[in-house]
């Protein structure tokens, strides 16, 4: 079997489809991306052939000057085991060491065993672990927004990374970051002395979330700013309030305050440094 992997040209809009076309029982979001990835603004994106047969592809984004991206990883139903994802991880890494990323990271499943497998492998370590929680929003007060004199107390308080979009994708958490949200009245603390943080993402869920991208603390004071999340978001009319936490303690404190998983899967966060 003769393997090519190449960019992605627009004219295998309909190799791409039909490789895909069983997955998710005819659901991938690929096709539905197809148009903005091959453009190439955001990162490559590649195609396996085999015979001239689009079997596989893979897209690598750059999140920043030195974050990229794994995502897009497919190979066709009756091509798998050949060595294909492999080859097209492989090609992907190459490509962002060659670039000078420093470091690589994807996402997926907790229970995905093989791709964890294959994560070891290619030399990722298991980053985060992330639980979704979610409560109803609930009449209450509302949090204090921060100021920028407590930009380092809110990095401090936040973990290490944020959630880029309404999906399992996040870089690396910066001071820039809390600054620019603060600015825009999107960062939201509690305690005196500020004990926890957390930020409030600027895209709108169609389920009527107030979406929290970051967010970090301990004890009565995370407690004390999980409450008054639910207020806010009852306060903007919204259903509910959804965030990710990686730390046990942080879980603690959410079901205490009336958060639940709204699922039993969690997200894995891979990372490699090149």
């Amino acid at each position: 079997m003769e393997l090519v992997i190449r960019r992605a040209r627009p004219s295998d809009k309909r190799g791409v489809r039909e490789a895909v076309k069983t997955i998710w029982n005819g659901g991938d979001r690929v096709p539905a991306l197809f148009d903005a990835w091959v453009t190439g603004r955001t990162g490559p994106f590649f195609v396996a052939e085999v015979g001239g047969r689009v079997v596989g592809m893979g897209k690598l984004t750059k999140i920043t000057p030195r974050e990229a991206w794994l995502e897009g990883g497919r190979v066709a139903p009756r091509y798998r085991r050949r060595g294909i994802a492999t080859a097209l991880i492989a090609h992907r890494i190459a490509f962002a060491r060659d670039r000078g990323f420093a470091v690589i990271r994807f996402s997926t499943a907790s229970d995905n065993t093989p791709i964890h497998k294959a994560a070891r492998r290619f030399g990722f370590r298991r980053a985060a672990h992330l639980w979704r929680h979610e409560a109803p929003a609930l009449a209450g007060a509302v949090p204090r927004k921060a100021t920028r004199v407590d930009a380092e107390a809110v990095r401090q308080a936040l973990g290490s990374f944020i959630q880029i979009r309404p999906s399992w994708e996040w870089r690396d958490l910066t001071v820039a970051d809390v600054r620019s949200a603060t600015e825009r009245g999107r960062v939201f603390v509690a305690g005196d002395p500020l004990g926890a943080a957390a930020i409030v993402g600027s895209a709108r869920d169609p389920r009527g979330s107030l979406p929290i991208v970051a967010i970090g603390g301990r004890g009565a004071v995370l407690r004390e700013l999980l409450l008054s999340l639910r207020a806010l978001a009852a306060r903007r009319r919204l259903r509910i309030v959804s965030f990710y936490v990686s730390d046990r303690a942080e879980r603690v404190a959410a079901e205490r305050t009336g958060f639940h998983p709204p699922w039993s899967e969690q997200a894995f966060l891979f990372e490699r440094r090149l």
